[in-house]
């Protein structure tokens, strides 16, 4: 600042001016209460899911990762509601119906995102060979330091090479998860709302400024 000849006081003043940051508790219950104008859950869920939220921003400090299961036994129970609210709470989201293995492993071993992982019922009858993939890649990417091989390279130079597959996942979709996915996850199960059971209907464009405050 000296060698700038950048007035110190005016900085100080102005940091002075900022609000602190609410205590990690406060936190947690803004998070819980956005997700409770729009979703009907249990409050055991409520908490499984907001200490969820907050792990995505630290998992890499952790040994390994628990997925979030969001499943339900038949359609418009609010599962994708629930994932597209998440894209706007977690770090680094990655909101996708289906992407082929390949993209997969390269985009989590690159980006490390919270994979929010929608329609997985579906992904796995959707033939042997992908669903083997799919599951090797989300039964990997539960420890620190998982990892999935592929091919690389054309003809005689064809050799393999290790993606990292760790990071937070959530599952979503209709009836249960493979055994060895389904015991690397926190499940969350979810059912349609009563007509008793009022909810604010969620719009991205509205609930956006909310989530990022």
């Amino acid at each position: 600042a000296i060698e700038q000849n950048v007035d110190v006081r005016g900085l100080i003043a102005n940091a002075d001016s900022i609000p602190p940051p609410p205590s990690i508790a406060e936190l947690l219950d803004d998070v819980a209460t956005f997700l409770r104008r729009f979703l009907r859950l249990s409050d055991h869920q409520f908490d499984a899911i907001v200490l969820w939220v907050a792990h995505t921003y630290i998992f890499d400090k952790a040994e390994c990762t628990p997925y979030l299961n969001v499943f339900s036994a038949e359609k418009r129970c609010g599962k994708t509601l629930l994932l597209e609210m998440l894209e706007l709470l977690v770090a680094n989201p990655w909101l996708t119906g289906r992407a082929t293995t390949a993209v997969l492993a390269r985009k989590i071993d690159q980006e490390k995102p919270t994979l929010l992982l929608d329609e997985t019922d579906a992904a796995f009858k959707s033939g042997r060979e992908y669903a083997e993939a799919l599951r090797g890649i989300l039964n990997t990417g539960f420890r620190a330091g998982g990892s999935h091989s592929v091919c690389v390279g054309q003809g005689a130079n064809i050799s393999y090479q290790n993606l990292g597959t760790y990071c937070p996942k959530a599952i979503a979709g209709i009836g249960r998860l493979p055994g060895t996915v389904a015991d690397r996850s926190i499940k969350i199960q979810m059912k349609r709302k009563t007509k008793t059971e009022k909810v604010e209907r969620f719009r991205r464009r509205k609930g956006k400024p909310d989530a990022e405050e």
